[in-house]
């Protein structure tokens, strides 16, 4: 018999955290699952882990597989998947005990192609915590909701989302894409789905930041790679769909965060360039200064653009500031 819904979950070397992940997936309130996890050549004990769990539940589907990265972990993931809906869980976050049946009824009584659930955002170095963005309305078209995201309105991330498997009909996924998977995916998903629900209320899941996450590790090279990457990966698929001239300012203010990201990474290989695009866009779509993650940088690449030692000197200055406060 057919699941409802499918959770994906790719795992590389999570073994710490991964058993907090699995139990909060096994324990749900809503039992129609299929949980596929994927395996992605991982060297610690989270193969075992993982068997322990499959032996324990048979709706556990465990898929072992070299190391590709995360773009393709999903990949293997989706195309292993038999669930009427989609959701992608990292190995190192979890859910709430009732999140799923709660997304779920959403988007069953609304028919959406997509449906959006508020998370929150853990530091546990720290023991911070912060709520996610929570979208204005209760509904969006795809592009409506594209939109939303590329001015910061709402999030990109892929985890905190249900949508109909159906949509993978038409994505395609980057082989070693790790730093921007999200955006690449979920500018896909929003694009195929004719409607999208906003769920509000008390979160439904718990995003991990830790030191040693993609997002927050050590920076590098491919990292960097990855960066500039994204804003050309989505340009690139929506140059020849209908709406690629109306969306302009979108692809815009994704291209100048995805720079600026790199700034605040003290990646400054470039800056000069980069600022200078940037400048050339917000010239032309003067609003976007309005966008909080540009108008937070935009003293930064604006001298960057001019003085690469200036540039240099406020970074630094910037982002010690930034770590003060």
């Amino acid at each position: 018999m057919t699941p409802q819904v499918s959770v994906i979950i790719p795992v590389y070397n999570v073994g710490k955290y991964l058993e907090k992940c699995l139990s909060s997936v096994v324990e749900q309130t809503f039992t129609d699952l299929e949980i596929v996890v994927v395996n992605d050549g991982s060297t610690d004990d989270s193969p075992q882990i993982i068997a322990r769990f499959a032996r324990q539940d048979s709706r556990i589907v465990v898929i072992d597989k070299s190391n590709e990265g995360l773009a393709y972990a999903r990949k293997s993931g989706v195309e292993a998947a038999r669930g009427t809906y989609i959701y992608h869980l990292d190995g190192d976050d979890y859910l709430e005990p009732d999140a799923i049946e709660l997304i779920y009824a959403q988007a069953r009584e609304t028919d959406a192609d997509m449906t959006i659930a508020p998370f929150v955002i853990d530091y546990p170095e720290t023991g911070q915590s912060q709520h996610s963005l929570v979208p204005g309305r209760e509904s969006y078209t795809g592009l409506e909701y594209f939109s939303e995201i590329a001015f910061t309105r709402a999030h990109w991330s892929v985890f905190s989302y249900l949508h109909k498997r159906n949509l993978y009909d038409h994505v395609t996924f980057c082989k070693g894409l790790s730093y921007g998977e999200d955006v690449y995916l979920t500018t896909q998903l929003t694009y195929y789905s004719s409607r999208i629900a906003v769920i509000k209320g008390k979160p439904l899941m718990h995003y991990i930041i830790r030191n040693s996450s993609i997002t927050n590790s050590r920076f590098s090279e491919q990292k960097a790679r990855d960066i500039l990457l994204y804003p050309d990966l989505v340009n690139d698929f929506f140059k020849d769909k209908p709406e690629y001239n109306l969306l302009q300012k979108e692809l815009g203010a994704i291209r100048i965060q995805a720079y600026n990201t790199l700034l605040s990474k003290r990646w400054f290989k470039d800056a000069h360039r980069l600022s200078r695009e940037s400048l050339a866009i917000l010239r032309q779509y003067p609003d976007l200064r309005n966008v909080p993650q540009i108008r937070a940088f935009r003293k930064l690449f604006t001298l960057y653009a001019h003085s690469r030692v200036l540039g240099r000197l406020y970074a630094q200055y910037y982002i010690c500031k930034k770590k003060i406060k």
